[in-house]
């Protein structure tokens, strides 16, 4: 009986530790942004302020640029529809 708890406790053991760890990853990275951003208004250097300012105002216009690309297709990915009838006339 001994052993099987042995087992199961060792496996309990790994898989939290699997879990936990990627939670804590997560978050971790989640951070560094926000934290670059205080360090740059406690920075005294308007020019470093500046550059930060830049650097966002681009990422932002970047990821606003992917979303419009990803909600609203380019009119040549777009088949033609083709209705019946929809032909110009033959000429007879």
């Amino acid at each position: 009986m001994e052993g099987w708890r042995k087992k199961v406790v060792v496996r309990a053991r790994r898989a939290w530790a699997a879990v936990s760890g990627r939670i804590r990853v997560q978050n971790q990275g989640s951070g560094g942004l926000l934290k670059l951003h205080e360090d740059v208004q406690t920075c005294d250097y308007k020019d470093v302020q500046v550059m930060f300012e830049m650097l966002t105002s681009e990422l932002e216009a970047s990821h606003a640029r992917k979303q419009q690309q990803l909600l609203s297709p380019s009119p040549r990915t777009l088949p033609t529809p083709a209705w019946p009838g929809s032909s110009p006339p033959e000429k007879q």
